[in-house]
Formats: C-alpha cells, structure tokens, sequence
C-alpha cells in the first residue's frame, strides 16, 4: 500500500504535520437490523493509520425505533481482516431498555462488524448475538455503543 502521508524518509516533521496523521474523521454509521426512530440518531468517528483503523459509533433509538436481528456495523472505511492472523478488537456498551447497561464484543467478517453480548451459562462465559431480545427486549430508549479497532484487508 502507497503511503497516504506526503512524507519522506528521514524528513523532520513539524507538530501540524504530526497532528495530521490519525486525525479523526466523522461519519454516519450503518447498523444492520437496526431501525432509527423518528427523533433516533446515529454517530461515528474513525481515524486511520496507514492500514489501521480505529473508530467508535453509537446508536439511540429514541421514540419509535426497533433492533430486529444481529446488530453489525458497516466499517466506516474499507474492509475489516477477519483473517484470525491479525488480531482485532472490538467493545460495545448495550443498553437496551434504559436500565442495566451490558457489556459486549465485537468480530469482524469482513464486511461487517457483529456484536455479541457476554452472558454467563453454568461455569462458563458464553457470547450471544446481540438481536432483539439479547441481552434484553429492545425499547425506545435503547442505546448502542462500540468502539475497537482493525486492520484493513
């Protein structure tokens, strides 16, 4: 991959052109099985390394919106490695009715970003997909929030 920085080798940079690299970059995000309401809302922001990327996004459903299977995000930039070479990381912050907040992960598949949420069954931490009852029935007042990082492919 060509460099994305008008850099050279050796070159002494100055503080504006170190502030220059990974600055943050706002976009909407796409969540599937996601519907926003009315008055709902949906915000991210990523910054980018060369083949790095780190972002976080978040959804409110707020009024009249509705999660309706896995939830996923759509990488703000390219594709995710799911090669498992690469490690990746990825949290989320469920909060689906307002209450409780959960605590969850994320995988990549390469096109997307699917979130599961921890559970615990018998001795051993499980890790469902987050949907329209895990961790909890969704209501109006639910809010989604993840952020984590990956290496393009």
């Amino acid at each position: 991959m060509a460099s994305p920085f008008p850099f050279t080798s050796g070159q002494v940079l100055t503080a504006a052109q170190l502030n220059g690299i990974a600055e943050w970059t706002t976009f909407t995000p796409t969540f599937t099985n996601v519907t926003l309401g009315a008055s709902g809302t949906a915000a991210g922001r990523y910054a980018q390394i060369n083949d790095l990327v780190f972002y976080a996004a978040s959804f409110d459903l707020a009024g009249t919106g509705s999660v309706t299977g896995h939830v996923g995000l759509t990488p703000p930039v390219g594709n995710t490695d799911a090669a498992t070479t690469f490690p990746v990381s990825h949290q989320a912050w469920i909060r689906p009715t307002g209450g409780t907040i959960y605590h969850g992960m994320g995988f990549s598949n390469v096109t997307a970003i699917l979130y599961y949420a921890y559970a615990l069954s018998g001795s051993y931490q499980t890790a469902p997909a987050v949907n329209a009852t895990v961790p909890a029935t969704w209501n109006s007042s639910g809010i989604f929030y993840c952020q984590g990082w990956f290496a393009l492919a």
